[in-house]
């Protein structure tokens, strides 16, 4: 698979994510949900580093007919990503709020961070983090699924130009987070 390729959620990828069916595997419905016609391959990896692992997931996705491969992106030039065999690279200063190996933060906690992002998905994004919310930040269980979470609403603020109200409410979730 070219590290450029794109793809597109079909008909029954959008009445999936819409439709939420019980006992989807929720690494599938995280890439699913990330599908939207103009990330590659390599902006997929975010989601799932282990290429591999990654490539076929997105052939399950194409077999059941949920996205299509929409062509190749020759535009950008591909992303170089260190190998698997090496050691995880260090997050962005932006990037996890909180350490993989940790337990996640108590249920009072997350419900904080959930009315965090919910509150602002209403106000500034139009209901674009809805799904996000209910299908992978509601159904978590570990803390590497709170961090792509709080990675996405952060991405999702400050593309549409809301970096200033992304670092004030980051102090509320790491307050909670601390807590």
């Amino acid at each position: 698979m070219n590290t450029n390729t794109i793809f597109s959620k079909t008909e029954a990828g959008l009445r999936e994510v819409q439709t939420r069916s019980a006992g989807f595997p929720i690494r599938l419905r995280q890439i699913l949900i990330m599908i939207d016609g103009h990330k590659r391959f390599d902006d997929l990896l975010g989601l799932q580093p282990n290429p591999d692992e990654l490539k076929k997931q997105l052939e399950q996705l194409m077999e059941l007919q949920l996205i299509t491969n929409t062509g190749v992106d020759d535009l950008r030039p591909p992303v170089t990503r260190p190998s698997t065999a090496t050691p995880a690279a260090t997050p962005a200063p932006e990037a996890a709020a909180i350490n993989a190996n940790k337990p996640l933060p108590s249920a009072s906690a997350r419900n904080k961070i959930r009315r965090i992002m919910a509150m602002t998905d209403q106000a500034y994004l139009s209901n674009k983090l809805e799904f996000m919310i209910s299908d992978i930040f509601d159904t978590m269980t570990t803390t590497e699924d709170l961090n792509f979470c709080i990675d996405r609403w952060q991405k999702a603020m400050k593309d549409a130009g809301h970096t200033d109200m992304v670092d004030a409410y980051m102090f509320q979730i790491r307050s909670a987070l601390a807590g």
